[in-house]
């Protein structure tokens, strides 16, 4: 499937993994990755010069743990201003005909993002 979308915000790692299998669906693994300041960790299924070649071939179990790594290390900027509270979230997902930008070797990126908990 060429149009293969996914656009998901959360803030459990049960949400990430199910989210993680899904974006997995259509290319069961992936080669490398990339962090592009505007979109965030790029996972590639397809070799691309630049990015940064996994050791293996990872499925979305594999994958997993070095999200929530990096996620844990960003910088999530200011947190927003709402009658609520916030806590620190993530947002999975693609873009057009399921690449991230202009890529076709991409299917998926990460990104920190605010969760926001409205009283």
């Amino acid at each position: 499937m060429d149009n293969f979308r996914i656009d998901v915000t959360s803030n459990s790692d049960q949400a990430l993994a199910a989210a993680l299998t899904i974006a997995f669906g259509h290319y069961s693994k992936a080669v490398g990755f990339r962090v592009v300041p505007d979109k965030g960790l790029v996972i590639y299924w397809a070799e691309k010069e630049g990015i940064t070649p996994f050791a293996f071939k990872m499925t979305a179990t594999d994958v997993l743990p070095i999200i929530k790594g990096w996620l844990s290390e960003q910088d999530y900027g200011k947190q927003p201003d709402h009658d609520g509270d916030n806590g620190k979230g993530w947002r999975l997902y693609n873009e057009a005909w399921g690449h991230v930008g202009n890529e076709w070797e991409a299917f998926l990126a990460v990104k920190p993002a605010w969760a926001m908990y409205g009283k």
